[in-house]
Protein backbone atom coordinates (compact mmCIF):
# COMPACT_ATOMS: atom_id res chain seq x y z
CA UNK A 1 0.00 0.00 0.00
CA UNK A 2 2.76 2.43 0.92
CA UNK A 3 4.65 1.49 -2.23
CA UNK A 4 1.64 2.32 -4.37
CA UNK A 5 1.20 5.71 -2.73
CA UNK A 6 4.92 6.46 -3.06
CA UNK A 7 4.90 5.50 -6.74
CA UNK A 8 1.86 7.65 -7.56
CA UNK A 9 3.19 10.67 -5.64
CA UNK A 10 6.56 10.37 -7.37
CA UNK A 11 4.94 10.23 -10.80
CA UNK A 12 2.83 13.30 -10.00
CA UNK A 13 5.91 15.21 -8.90
CA UNK A 14 7.89 14.48 -12.04
CA UNK A 15 4.94 15.04 -14.36
CA UNK A 16 4.90 18.43 -16.00
CA UNK A 17 8.51 19.20 -15.10
CA UNK A 18 9.18 19.57 -18.82
CA UNK A 19 6.72 21.47 -21.02
CA UNK A 20 7.04 20.96 -24.76
CA UNK A 21 6.29 23.69 -27.27
CA UNK A 22 6.94 27.45 -27.28
CA UNK A 23 5.61 29.68 -24.51
CA UNK A 24 3.28 32.45 -25.62
CA UNK A 25 4.83 35.91 -25.72
CA UNK A 26 2.31 38.76 -25.38
CA UNK A 27 2.46 41.03 -28.43
CA UNK A 28 4.24 44.36 -28.39
CA UNK A 29 2.83 46.75 -30.96
CA UNK A 30 4.06 50.18 -31.99
CA UNK A 31 0.83 52.14 -31.88
CA UNK A 32 0.08 55.45 -33.61
CA UNK A 33 -0.33 58.50 -31.42
CA UNK A 34 -1.09 61.21 -34.00
CA UNK A 35 -4.87 60.92 -34.09
CA UNK A 36 -6.47 63.35 -36.53
CA UNK A 37 -8.43 65.63 -34.22
CA UNK A 38 -8.39 69.24 -33.09
CA UNK A 39 -9.85 68.35 -29.71
CA UNK A 40 -8.10 67.44 -26.51
CA UNK A 41 -7.41 63.73 -26.14
CA UNK A 42 -8.83 62.27 -22.94
CA UNK A 43 -9.93 58.94 -21.57
CA UNK A 44 -13.00 58.27 -19.51
CA UNK A 45 -15.09 55.34 -18.35
CA UNK A 46 -17.51 54.61 -21.19
CA UNK A 47 -19.07 51.38 -19.95
CA UNK A 48 -22.54 52.93 -20.36
CA UNK A 49 -21.78 55.39 -23.12
CA UNK A 50 -25.35 55.46 -24.51
CA UNK A 51 -26.60 57.11 -21.31
CA UNK A 52 -24.76 60.29 -22.36
CA UNK A 53 -27.52 60.82 -24.93
CA UNK A 54 -29.98 61.50 -22.10
CA UNK A 55 -32.82 59.30 -23.40
CA UNK A 56 -34.57 57.22 -20.73
CA UNK A 57 -36.57 55.23 -23.30
CA UNK A 58 -33.36 54.27 -25.08
CA UNK A 59 -31.76 53.23 -21.78
CA UNK A 60 -34.73 50.98 -21.06
CA UNK A 61 -34.50 49.32 -24.48
CA UNK A 62 -30.79 48.64 -24.02
CA UNK A 63 -31.36 47.06 -20.61
CA UNK A 64 -34.06 44.82 -22.10
CA UNK A 65 -31.77 43.80 -24.95
CA UNK A 66 -28.95 42.82 -22.58
CA UNK A 67 -31.36 40.35 -20.96
CA UNK A 68 -33.45 39.28 -23.97
CA UNK A 69 -31.38 39.56 -27.17
CA UNK A 70 -31.03 36.11 -28.72
CA UNK A 71 -27.52 36.64 -30.10
CA UNK A 72 -26.29 37.61 -26.63
CA UNK A 73 -27.97 34.53 -25.17
CA UNK A 74 -26.38 32.31 -27.85
CA UNK A 75 -22.94 33.79 -27.12
CA UNK A 76 -23.47 33.16 -23.39
CA UNK A 77 -24.40 29.53 -24.09
CA UNK A 78 -21.29 29.11 -26.24
CA UNK A 79 -19.22 30.51 -23.40
CA UNK A 80 -20.68 27.87 -21.06
CA UNK A 81 -19.61 25.25 -23.60
CA UNK A 82 -16.01 26.47 -23.49
CA UNK A 83 -16.11 26.40 -19.69
CA UNK A 84 -17.11 22.73 -19.92
CA UNK A 85 -14.27 22.06 -22.38
CA UNK A 86 -11.79 23.56 -19.92
CA UNK A 87 -13.14 21.23 -17.25
CA UNK A 88 -12.64 18.25 -19.57
CA UNK A 89 -9.06 19.35 -20.32
CA UNK A 90 -8.21 19.77 -16.63
CA UNK A 91 -9.67 16.32 -15.82
CA UNK A 92 -6.78 14.77 -17.79
CA UNK A 93 -4.42 15.72 -14.96
CA UNK A 94 -6.05 13.18 -12.63
CA UNK A 95 -6.52 9.39 -12.76
CA UNK A 96 -9.98 7.94 -13.13
CA UNK A 97 -10.89 5.71 -10.18
CA UNK A 98 -13.63 3.09 -10.48
CA UNK A 99 -15.17 0.86 -7.84
CA UNK A 100 -15.73 -2.73 -8.89
CA UNK A 101 -16.98 -5.95 -7.35
CA UNK A 102 -16.62 -9.47 -8.78
CA UNK A 103 -17.85 -13.00 -8.18
CA UNK A 104 -15.99 -15.79 -9.98
CA UNK A 105 -16.98 -19.45 -10.07
CA UNK A 106 -14.60 -22.17 -11.31
CA UNK A 107 -15.07 -25.93 -11.74
CA UNK A 108 -12.07 -28.22 -11.29
CA UNK A 109 -12.07 -32.04 -10.65
CA UNK A 110 -15.77 -32.06 -9.89
CA UNK A 111 -15.28 -29.25 -7.39
CA UNK A 112 -16.77 -25.79 -7.75
CA UNK A 113 -14.95 -22.87 -6.13
CA UNK A 114 -16.19 -19.34 -5.72
CA UNK A 115 -13.95 -16.28 -5.39
CA UNK A 116 -15.23 -12.89 -4.24
CA UNK A 117 -13.50 -9.62 -4.98
CA UNK A 118 -14.00 -5.92 -4.28
CA UNK A 119 -11.72 -2.98 -4.89
CA UNK A 120 -10.83 0.32 -6.47
CA UNK A 121 -9.42 0.21 -9.97
CA UNK A 122 -7.48 2.96 -11.70
CA UNK A 123 -7.90 2.94 -15.47
CA UNK A 124 -4.89 3.60 -17.67
CA UNK A 125 -3.59 7.00 -16.62
CA UNK A 126 -1.02 8.85 -18.75
CA UNK A 127 1.46 10.86 -16.73
CA UNK A 128 1.83 14.41 -18.07
CA UNK A 129 5.62 14.09 -18.12
CA UNK A 130 6.14 16.37 -21.13
CA UNK A 131 3.39 18.88 -20.29
CA UNK A 132 1.00 17.82 -23.07
CA UNK A 133 -2.05 18.13 -20.83
CA UNK A 134 -0.74 21.39 -19.43
CA UNK A 135 -0.63 22.78 -22.96
CA UNK A 136 -4.12 21.40 -23.63
CA UNK A 137 -5.39 23.15 -20.49
CA UNK A 138 -3.62 26.36 -21.55
CA UNK A 139 -5.28 26.18 -24.95
CA UNK A 140 -8.72 25.48 -23.46
CA UNK A 141 -8.34 28.34 -21.00
CA UNK A 142 -7.36 30.73 -23.78
CA UNK A 143 -10.33 29.64 -25.88
CA UNK A 144 -12.57 30.25 -22.87
CA UNK A 145 -11.21 33.79 -22.61
CA UNK A 146 -11.71 34.28 -26.35
CA UNK A 147 -15.30 33.12 -25.92
CA UNK A 148 -15.85 35.59 -23.09
CA UNK A 149 -14.47 38.42 -25.18
CA UNK A 150 -16.61 37.32 -28.13
CA UNK A 151 -19.65 37.40 -25.89
CA UNK A 152 -18.82 40.97 -24.95
CA UNK A 153 -18.23 41.79 -28.61
CA UNK A 154 -21.73 40.50 -29.42
CA UNK A 155 -23.12 42.52 -26.51
CA UNK A 156 -21.29 45.67 -27.63
CA UNK A 157 -22.37 45.23 -31.27
CA UNK A 158 -25.98 44.66 -30.24
CA UNK A 159 -26.04 47.82 -28.14
CA UNK A 160 -24.42 49.77 -30.98
CA UNK A 161 -27.05 48.50 -33.43
CA UNK A 162 -29.86 49.41 -31.03
CA UNK A 163 -28.61 52.95 -30.50
CA UNK A 164 -27.92 53.53 -34.21
CA UNK A 165 -31.33 52.11 -35.22
CA UNK A 166 -33.02 54.25 -32.58
CA UNK A 167 -31.18 57.30 -33.90
CA UNK A 168 -32.21 56.47 -37.47
CA UNK A 169 -35.86 56.30 -36.37
CA UNK A 170 -35.62 59.71 -34.69
CA UNK A 171 -34.03 61.13 -37.83
CA UNK A 172 -36.72 59.57 -40.05
CA UNK A 173 -39.43 61.06 -37.82
CA UNK A 174 -37.88 64.52 -38.05
CA UNK A 175 -37.50 64.26 -41.82
CA UNK A 176 -41.12 63.09 -42.07
CA UNK A 177 -42.29 66.15 -40.15
CA UNK A 178 -40.06 68.30 -42.34
CA UNK A 179 -41.55 66.76 -45.49
CA UNK A 180 -45.09 67.44 -44.22
CA UNK A 181 -44.19 71.06 -43.44
CA UNK A 182 -42.71 71.42 -46.89
CA UNK A 183 -45.85 69.93 -48.42
CA UNK A 184 -48.05 72.48 -46.65
CA UNK A 185 -45.85 75.31 -47.94
CA UNK A 186 -46.05 73.93 -51.49
CA UNK A 187 -49.83 73.75 -51.20
CA UNK A 188 -49.94 77.46 -50.39
CA UNK A 189 -47.50 78.28 -53.20
CA UNK A 190 -49.55 76.24 -55.70
CA UNK A 191 -52.70 77.97 -54.55
CA UNK A 192 -51.10 81.38 -55.15
CA UNK A 193 -49.91 80.37 -58.64
CA UNK A 194 -53.44 79.22 -59.50
CA UNK A 195 -54.95 82.47 -58.23
CA UNK A 196 -52.48 84.51 -60.26
CA UNK A 197 -53.34 82.45 -63.36
CA UNK A 198 -57.05 83.08 -62.82
CA UNK A 199 -56.31 86.78 -62.51
CA UNK A 200 -54.38 86.70 -65.80
CA UNK A 201 -50.98 87.56 -64.31
CA UNK A 202 -49.58 84.02 -63.98
CA UNK A 203 -48.61 81.17 -66.29
CA UNK A 204 -49.66 77.57 -66.78
CA UNK A 205 -46.00 76.55 -66.56
CA UNK A 206 -45.70 77.88 -62.98
CA UNK A 207 -48.89 76.05 -61.96
CA UNK A 208 -47.85 72.74 -63.56
CA UNK A 209 -44.37 72.84 -62.06
CA UNK A 210 -45.77 73.68 -58.63
CA UNK A 211 -48.35 70.86 -58.81
CA UNK A 212 -45.70 68.37 -59.97
CA UNK A 213 -43.41 69.34 -57.10
CA UNK A 214 -46.36 69.05 -54.70
CA UNK A 215 -47.12 65.49 -55.81
CA UNK A 216 -43.45 64.55 -55.77
CA UNK A 217 -43.12 65.81 -52.21
CA UNK A 218 -46.23 63.94 -51.07
CA UNK A 219 -44.98 60.68 -52.65
CA UNK A 220 -42.10 60.76 -50.19
CA UNK A 221 -44.35 60.86 -47.10
CA UNK A 222 -45.80 57.27 -47.22
CA UNK A 223 -42.31 55.87 -47.90
CA UNK A 224 -40.95 57.65 -44.83
CA UNK A 225 -43.83 56.36 -42.68
CA UNK A 226 -43.23 52.80 -43.88
CA UNK A 227 -39.51 53.14 -43.18
CA UNK A 228 -40.23 54.14 -39.57
CA UNK A 229 -42.42 51.06 -39.04
CA UNK A 230 -39.74 48.81 -40.56
CA UNK A 231 -37.04 50.32 -38.34
CA UNK A 232 -39.21 49.91 -35.23
CA UNK A 233 -39.65 46.21 -36.06
CA UNK A 234 -35.89 45.89 -36.51
CA UNK A 235 -35.45 47.54 -33.12
CA UNK A 236 -37.93 45.10 -31.57
CA UNK A 237 -35.92 42.19 -33.00
CA UNK A 238 -32.71 43.55 -31.45
CA UNK A 239 -34.45 43.95 -28.10
CA UNK A 240 -35.76 40.39 -28.34
CA UNK A 241 -39.44 41.21 -28.62
CA UNK A 242 -42.19 40.62 -31.19
CA UNK A 243 -42.72 42.95 -34.19
CA UNK A 244 -44.89 45.93 -33.39
CA UNK A 245 -44.05 45.87 -29.68
CA UNK A 246 -41.59 48.79 -29.82
CA UNK A 247 -42.66 52.35 -30.59
CA UNK A 248 -40.29 55.28 -30.50
CA UNK A 249 -41.74 58.54 -29.19
CA UNK A 250 -41.63 61.17 -31.90
CA UNK A 251 -40.89 64.01 -29.48
CA UNK A 252 -37.75 62.35 -28.07
CA UNK A 253 -34.75 64.66 -28.16
CA UNK A 254 -31.14 63.71 -27.56
CA UNK A 255 -28.49 65.74 -25.82
CA UNK A 256 -27.07 68.36 -28.16
CA UNK A 257 -23.65 68.60 -26.55
CA UNK A 258 -21.87 65.25 -26.42
CA UNK A 259 -18.40 64.79 -25.04
CA UNK A 260 -16.33 62.75 -27.46
CA UNK A 261 -14.73 59.74 -25.75
CA UNK A 262 -11.48 59.96 -27.68
CA UNK A 263 -8.78 57.76 -26.14
CA UNK A 264 -5.10 57.05 -26.61
CA UNK A 265 -4.07 53.84 -28.44
CA UNK A 266 -2.98 52.02 -25.27
CA UNK A 267 -6.46 52.51 -23.86
CA UNK A 268 -7.87 51.17 -27.10
CA UNK A 269 -5.84 47.97 -26.70
CA UNK A 270 -7.14 47.50 -23.17
CA UNK A 271 -10.80 48.06 -23.99
CA UNK A 272 -11.69 46.40 -27.29
CA UNK A 273 -13.02 42.85 -26.90
CA UNK A 274 -12.27 41.86 -30.50
CA UNK A 275 -8.57 42.60 -30.02
CA UNK A 276 -8.43 40.64 -26.76
CA UNK A 277 -10.39 37.80 -28.35
CA UNK A 278 -7.93 37.64 -31.26
CA UNK A 279 -5.00 37.61 -28.84
CA UNK A 280 -6.59 34.81 -26.79
CA UNK A 281 -7.20 32.76 -29.94
CA UNK A 282 -3.57 33.27 -30.91
CA UNK A 283 -2.50 32.05 -27.47
CA UNK A 284 -4.76 28.99 -27.76
CA UNK A 285 -3.33 27.90 -31.12
CA UNK A 286 0.23 28.53 -29.89
CA UNK A 287 -0.36 25.99 -27.12
CA UNK A 288 -1.39 23.34 -29.64
CA UNK A 289 2.17 23.31 -31.00
CA UNK A 290 3.32 21.79 -27.72
CA UNK A 291 0.50 19.25 -27.82
CA UNK A 292 1.62 18.17 -31.30
CA UNK A 293 5.32 18.09 -30.36
CA UNK A 294 4.60 15.71 -27.48
CA UNK A 295 3.95 13.06 -30.13
CA UNK A 296 7.71 12.70 -30.60
CA UNK A 297 8.25 11.64 -26.99
CA UNK A 298 7.40 8.46 -25.07
CA UNK A 299 4.27 8.40 -22.95
CA UNK A 300 4.27 7.04 -19.41
CA UNK A 301 1.11 5.49 -18.06
CA UNK A 302 0.00 3.14 -15.32
CA UNK A 303 -2.99 1.12 -14.20
CA UNK A 304 -3.63 0.02 -10.66
CA UNK A 305 -5.86 -2.06 -8.43
CA UNK A 306 -6.33 -1.89 -4.69
CA UNK A 307 -8.83 -4.18 -2.95
CA UNK A 308 -9.67 -7.51 -1.37
CA UNK A 309 -10.12 -11.04 -2.68
CA UNK A 310 -11.29 -14.13 -0.82
CA UNK A 311 -13.04 -17.47 -1.32
CA UNK A 312 -15.16 -16.72 1.71
CA UNK A 313 -17.51 -13.78 1.57
CA UNK A 314 -17.43 -13.43 5.38
CA UNK A 315 -13.65 -12.89 5.40
CA UNK A 316 -13.51 -10.70 2.27
CA UNK A 317 -12.51 -7.51 4.07
CA UNK A 318 -9.88 -9.06 6.35
CA UNK A 319 -6.31 -7.85 6.13
CA UNK A 320 -5.13 -11.22 4.87
CA UNK A 321 -7.42 -10.84 1.84
CA UNK A 322 -5.87 -7.57 0.73
CA UNK A 323 -4.48 -7.38 -2.81
CA UNK A 324 -2.86 -4.66 -4.90
CA UNK A 325 -1.45 -4.31 -8.36
CA UNK A 326 0.40 -1.52 -10.19
CA UNK A 327 1.18 -1.85 -13.88
CA UNK A 328 3.40 0.90 -15.33
CA UNK A 329 3.78 1.15 -19.09
CA UNK A 330 5.90 3.10 -21.53
CA UNK A 331 4.87 3.77 -25.14
CA UNK A 332 7.54 5.05 -27.54
CA UNK A 333 6.59 6.21 -31.04
CA UNK A 334 8.78 4.49 -33.63
CA UNK A 335 7.09 5.04 -36.99
CA UNK A 336 4.14 7.37 -37.58
CA UNK A 337 4.51 7.97 -41.34
CA UNK A 338 5.13 11.69 -40.76
CA UNK A 339 1.89 12.17 -38.84
CA UNK A 340 3.49 13.91 -35.86
CA UNK A 341 5.47 16.26 -38.08
CA UNK A 342 2.34 17.11 -40.06
CA UNK A 343 0.40 17.81 -36.85
CA UNK A 344 3.20 20.15 -35.70
CA UNK A 345 3.20 21.94 -39.07
CA UNK A 346 -0.59 22.26 -38.89
CA UNK A 347 -0.42 23.76 -35.39
CA UNK A 348 2.30 26.20 -36.49
CA UNK A 349 0.29 27.24 -39.55
CA UNK A 350 -2.84 27.81 -37.43
CA UNK A 351 -0.78 29.85 -34.94
CA UNK A 352 0.61 31.96 -37.77
CA UNK A 353 -2.92 32.51 -39.06
CA UNK A 354 -4.17 33.49 -35.58
CA UNK A 355 -1.25 35.92 -35.15
CA UNK A 356 -2.00 37.53 -38.52
CA UNK A 357 -5.70 37.81 -37.65
CA UNK A 358 -4.72 39.53 -34.40
CA UNK A 359 -2.56 42.01 -36.31
CA UNK A 360 -5.36 42.61 -38.81
CA UNK A 361 -7.85 43.22 -36.00
CA UNK A 362 -5.42 45.70 -34.47
CA UNK A 363 -4.98 47.61 -37.72
CA UNK A 364 -8.73 47.69 -38.29
CA UNK A 365 -9.25 49.07 -34.79
CA UNK A 366 -6.80 51.92 -35.30
CA UNK A 367 -8.36 52.67 -38.67
CA UNK A 368 -11.87 52.84 -37.19
CA UNK A 369 -10.77 55.33 -34.54
CA UNK A 370 -8.89 57.46 -37.04
CA UNK A 371 -11.82 57.46 -39.48
CA UNK A 372 -14.30 58.37 -36.75
CA UNK A 373 -12.17 61.32 -35.61
CA UNK A 374 -11.70 62.54 -39.19
CA UNK A 375 -15.44 62.25 -39.88
CA UNK A 376 -16.23 64.16 -36.72
CA UNK A 377 -14.06 67.03 -37.89
CA UNK A 378 -15.84 67.26 -41.27
CA UNK A 379 -19.29 66.95 -39.67
CA UNK A 380 -18.53 69.84 -37.32
CA UNK A 381 -17.32 71.95 -40.25
CA UNK A 382 -20.49 71.23 -42.25
CA UNK A 383 -22.59 72.10 -39.22
CA UNK A 384 -20.99 75.50 -38.99
CA UNK A 385 -21.92 76.35 -42.60
CA UNK A 386 -25.48 75.03 -42.17
CA UNK A 387 -25.99 77.14 -39.05
CA UNK A 388 -24.71 80.22 -40.90
CA UNK A 389 -27.12 79.51 -43.74
CA UNK A 390 -29.99 79.02 -41.28
CA UNK A 391 -29.33 82.40 -39.69
CA UNK A 392 -29.38 84.08 -43.12
CA UNK A 393 -32.59 82.28 -44.15
CA UNK A 394 -34.27 83.40 -40.93
CA UNK A 395 -33.11 86.98 -41.54
CA UNK A 396 -34.40 86.79 -45.13
CA UNK A 397 -37.76 85.48 -43.84
CA UNK A 398 -37.97 88.33 -41.36
CA UNK A 399 -37.22 90.89 -44.09
CA UNK A 400 -39.71 89.38 -46.53
CA UNK A 401 -42.42 89.42 -43.86
CA UNK A 402 -41.64 93.07 -43.18
CA UNK A 403 -41.91 93.90 -46.90
CA UNK A 404 -45.14 91.90 -47.17
CA UNK A 405 -46.66 93.67 -44.16
CA UNK A 406 -45.78 97.02 -45.79
CA UNK A 407 -47.22 96.04 -49.15
CA UNK A 408 -43.90 95.98 -50.94
CA UNK A 409 -44.07 92.31 -51.98
CA UNK A 410 -46.52 89.46 -52.26
CA UNK A 411 -46.96 86.53 -49.87
CA UNK A 412 -45.36 84.23 -52.44
CA UNK A 413 -41.94 85.68 -51.64
CA UNK A 414 -42.46 84.87 -47.97
CA UNK A 415 -43.41 81.28 -48.79
CA UNK A 416 -40.41 80.78 -51.07
CA UNK A 417 -38.03 81.96 -48.35
CA UNK A 418 -39.74 79.65 -45.85
CA UNK A 419 -39.37 76.76 -48.26
CA UNK A 420 -35.62 77.38 -48.41
CA UNK A 421 -35.59 77.55 -44.61
CA UNK A 422 -37.36 74.17 -44.35
CA UNK A 423 -34.99 72.67 -46.90
CA UNK A 424 -31.96 73.83 -44.91
CA UNK A 425 -33.54 72.41 -41.74
CA UNK A 426 -33.66 69.07 -43.52
CA UNK A 427 -29.91 69.29 -44.14
CA UNK A 428 -29.37 70.13 -40.46
CA UNK A 429 -31.40 67.07 -39.43
CA UNK A 430 -29.19 64.89 -41.62
CA UNK A 431 -26.12 66.55 -40.12
CA UNK A 432 -27.42 65.76 -36.61
CA UNK A 433 -27.92 62.17 -37.70
CA UNK A 434 -24.30 62.04 -38.91
CA UNK A 435 -23.11 63.55 -35.64
CA UNK A 436 -24.86 60.94 -33.50
CA UNK A 437 -23.85 58.07 -35.76
CA UNK A 438 -20.27 59.32 -35.54
CA UNK A 439 -20.54 59.36 -31.73
CA UNK A 440 -21.82 55.77 -31.80
CA UNK A 441 -19.06 54.65 -34.18
CA UNK A 442 -16.38 56.30 -32.06
CA UNK A 443 -17.67 54.68 -28.86
CA UNK A 444 -17.61 51.30 -30.55
CA UNK A 445 -14.13 51.89 -32.00
CA UNK A 446 -12.77 52.79 -28.55
CA UNK A 447 -14.36 49.74 -26.95
CA UNK A 448 -16.95 51.78 -25.08
CA UNK A 449 -19.77 49.79 -23.59
CA UNK A 450 -17.60 46.79 -22.81
CA UNK A 451 -17.40 45.80 -19.15
CA UNK A 452 -13.94 44.45 -18.52
CA UNK A 453 -13.39 40.95 -17.18
CA UNK A 454 -11.09 40.42 -14.24
CA UNK A 455 -9.13 37.51 -15.68
CA UNK A 456 -5.54 36.40 -15.75
CA UNK A 457 -5.45 36.36 -19.53
CA UNK A 458 -1.91 37.67 -19.66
Amino acid sequence: MKKIAFLIITLFLVSGCTVVGPDFSPPHTDTPIDWQTDEDIFVENMDRWWEKLGDKNLNLLVEKAIKQNKNIMIAAAQNEGFMAKLGVANASFFPQINAEGTTTKEKSSNAISTTYGVGLGMSQFEIDFWGKYKRASESAKAMLLASRYNRELVRSSTITNIVSTYNTILTAQKLLKNAKDNYLLLEEITSIFKTKLEQGVGSNSDVLQSEALLEQTYSDIPAREAKISTLENALAFLVGEAPGSVKVTESTQWSKDIEVPAGIPSELLERRPDILSAEASWRATNATIGIAESGYFPSFSLTGLLGFQSTELSSLLNGSSQIWQVTPAVSLPIFTAGRTKSEINLAKAQTKEAKTQYEQTLLRAFGEVDNALRDRKSIKMSRKYLENAQEKYKLAEKMSLFEYDNGKTGYLSVLLVRQSLVSNESHMIVNDDSKYLNFIALCKALGGGWERFKTDSK
